[in-house]
């Protein structure tokens, strides 16, 4: 009897190489597609950063529908994108490091964070962006946790110039899901 296809080293090389394909192609998937390159950090670019005071795990999810934030390993270092910076979601999953600039009385000198996209910082269409309305477009925006945001500012700026650039994880860092 011939053996299988499957028990030829050539032929399960060849399966080996596919599944690994599958696998990265998901993870950067995960990760979401991007405008941005491909090196492990981009250019620097300006923004505005504001932040929520609501118990961070009742936001459990988000809008990029990750569930559980701490439990599937994320934690709370997160950010909701504005509509120019989620890019219809293809930003989900993202990671991004921000730092403040400009506001030298509530900046944290030296300081930076990296925080992963997974909400979106909802725009208001009846106020315009310099009224309130952060998340408008074309503005970019990134909405941290109280926690998240005090790590590189003082609470009392409210809306801060931040810049941001993508931070590109190591894949095996990253959190795989098959769905």
């Amino acid at each position: 009897m011939p053996p299988s296809d499957l028990h030829r080293p050539s032929s399960l090389l060849l399966h080996l190489l596919l599944l690994t394909s599958s696998l990265l192609s998901r993870t950067r998937a995960h990760q979401g597609s991007s405008t941005y390159g491909s090196s492990a950090l981009t250019e620097w670019r300006p923004a505005h950063a504001s932040y929520y005071t609501a118990d961070p795990e009742d936001a459990i999810g988000g809008a990029c529908g990750f569930g559980n934030l701490v439990k599937v390993g994320y934690g709370m270092a997160t950010a909701g994108l504005s509509e120019a910076l989620l890019e219809k979601g293809a930003a989900c999953g993202g990671c991004y490091e921000v730092r403040c600039v400009s506001e030298m009385k509530y900046c944290l000198p030296g300081t930076s964070i990296v925080v992963t996209a997974t909400n979106f910082c909802a725009p208001n269409y009846g106020l315009p962006a310099e009224a309130g309305a952060v998340c408008n477009p074309p503005n970019h925006h990134l909405l941290l946790p109280i926690q998240v945001f005090e790590k590189i500012a003082i609470w009392k700026a409210g809306v801060m110039p931040i810049q941001y650039r993508r931070y590109l994880l190591n894949v095996t860092s990253f959190i795989f899901q098959f769905t």
